[in-house]
């Protein structure tokens, strides 16, 4: 079993991170609190389809009407370099179950990640694992995506095998900072 820690040292549980449905009532008020920060910045506002669909995209670039959906990270994949050879700082994850979402329904979206670590230290057996903290957003499209997931390993999520809240259970590890992703903020 592993521990995680927060900046001031304050322990978060892993089945805190798997509660789907919290995440899902937050992840609302974490996209209006994004563009809140970043809207004016990238030009982006709620995709105003949300009111009707909660599982529309998130959000909708004013200037071209472009989707685009956000990918919301505060928890870094510690083992990424143990496993697959990824910096842990730089360690993103993209849902499997997204990827076939978004080719069948969204082809020519972009994907933000914006990523607050906001867990910075993890304990397992003898292993720590600090990261510093980072913020940040990067955007890559969709297309380039799949091509970089392509290469990717694959994590399958031991703690999510018999799930059946809805979370994905594999997911593809990334570099945060290949050159197909691009810094917005």
């Amino acid at each position: 079993m592993y521990r995680l820690f927060d900046r001031d040292r304050n322990e978060i549980t892993y089945r805190d991170l798997q509660n789907k449905g919290a995440w899902c009532r937050k992840g609302f008020s974490k996209e209006e609190v994004f563009v809140a920060l970043y809207g004016p910045q990238l030009n982006i506002v709620l995709n105003p389809a949300k009111t009707k669909d909660p599982y529309a995209v998130d959000l909708l670039d004013k200037g071209t009407s472009k989707l685009a959906d956000l990918k919301t990270q505060n928890t870094p994949f510690f083992q990424a370099r143990s496993r697959y050879d990824i910096d842990p700082q730089c360690a993103v994850v993209f849902n499997i179950k997204d990827e076939e979402r978004y080719e069948n329904l969204y082809p020519d979206i972009d994907i933000l990640f914006w990523v607050d670590w906001q867990v910075v230290h993890f304990e397992m057996n003898n292993e720590k694992i600090d990261i510093k903290p980072m913020i940040g957003v990067w955007k890559i499209g969709f297309q380039q995506l799949r091509k970089l997931c392509a290469a990717s390993p694959i994590h399958r999520y031991q703690q999510r095998i018999n799930d059946l809240r809805g979370n994905a259970k594999r997911s593809y590890v990334l570099n945060l900072f290949d050159k197909a992703f691009e810094k917005v903020a």
